[in-house]
């Protein structure tokens, strides 16, 4: 989980997964294999795709998992998963110099890949769920999640500049007072603590269906209430 800064216009102090908005390159970035990509998501879901839209998905899944918390799904020449040894300080140190010109919009995507004839592992991204802000809600967001496994010798770390804190967390400790989250972060945080290991989760997540959910905001006599339709309960 990443802390978003207290001074964010967007959910201040809250604790949330990775994650942004689809760019312009994210749009424009040659993808080879867009129509797995495509079938992959839409296969599942029941929200029509378009293939652009599906291959940007991915894309921005991927970007922004490397600029939010420094984890590259990325596959070498040879199809080798990107693996980071301790001792490989001058990778350590060229991947974190990428990840700043990322962010600070120096460098493109597509550059880092190329530079280094990296692919990126759309293959460890496996779709987990839809989620669309209320329509009560002013601002709203059309957010599709992804679980991963972390690659071997990488490590997550939040970024400073959207990010105050970077934790890793049981589901179920996340879940507990001490950490703020929103209404979507929590319920994912519940659905992923009823799995004991990640390769059940990820097998789970594989076939799933993909149910688009829309939380329902109503007002009551001790505040404001948030509800997922009794239909989508558990089944998302």
């Amino acid at each position: 989980m990443v802390r978003r800064h207290a001074r964010s216009p967007a959910f201040p102090s809250a604790y949330v997964f990775p994650g942004g908005t689809v760019g312009d390159d994210d749009l424009t970035l040659h993808v080879t294999d867009g129509d797995g990509l495509w079938a992959a998501l839409s296969a599942r879901s029941d929200t029509p795709l378009v293939l652009t839209e599906a291959t940007a998905l991915y894309v921005c899944a991927v970007r922004e998992l490397f600029e939010e918390a420094g984890v590259l799904l990325v596959r070498d020449g040879a199809g080798d998963l990107l693996e980071v040894d301790a001792a490989e300080v001058t990778l350590q140190e060229r991947l974190e110099s990428m990840r700043l010109a990322l962010q600070a919009h120096e460098l493109s995507f597509g550059k880092v890949l190329s530079d280094r004839g990296w692919q990126p592992a759309f293959d460890e991204l496996v779709p987990f769920s839809h989620w669309i802000t209320p329509a009560a809600v002013a601002t709203r967001f059309d957010t599709r999640f992804f679980v991963a496994v972390l690659p071997r010798g990488q490590s997550a770390l939040h970024d400073t500049i959207e990010t105050s804190e970077g934790v890793w967390l049981a589901p179920a400790r996340a879940v507990e007072a001490d950490y703020h989250t929103l209404f979507p972060t929590t319920e994912h945080l519940k659905r992923l603590a009823t799995f004991r290991t990640v390769s059940d989760l990820l097998a789970f997540a594989r076939t799933k269906p993909i149910r688009m959910v829309s939380p329902e905001v109503g007002e009551r006599d001790d505040g404001v209430r948030i509800r997922i339709r009794p239909e989508l309960a558990d089944t998302w």
